[in-house]
């Protein structure tokens, strides 16, 4: 499997929360998945798409980027000693 250089920290706020629970995920499971990245891709935009699996063995997509502090936007949480990486969504897909 492949692990993503993430910072460890993941951020949550009320606008990702509401995006990966309307895909009846958690934050416990999508921070689980980190350890169990199977692919990892850098999009065009910076942020990053990652394809892998929940402890319950379900595979969601997840796309994030580093929230760094040197970017234009302060960081929301404040003075941080290691920035968190922020996440934009997470879904499992639909089963049909």
């Amino acid at each position: 499997m492949i692990h993503p250089v993430l910072s460890g920290l993941l951020k949550w706020i009320d606008w990702n929360l509401e995006k990966i629970a309307a895909h009846a995920l958690s934050a416990d499971e999508v921070e689980a998945s980190v350890d169990r990245a199977f692919l990892l891709r850098e999009r065009r935009d910076g942020s990053f798409q990652m394809f892998a699996e929940v402890p319950s063995g379900h595979r969601i997509w997840m796309i994030w980027w580093y929230d760094r502090e040197d970017e234009p936007i302060p960081d929301s949480f404040g003075d941080l000693e290691d920035p968190a990486d922020f996440v934009i969504t997470a879904d499992g897909g639909e089963s049909s």
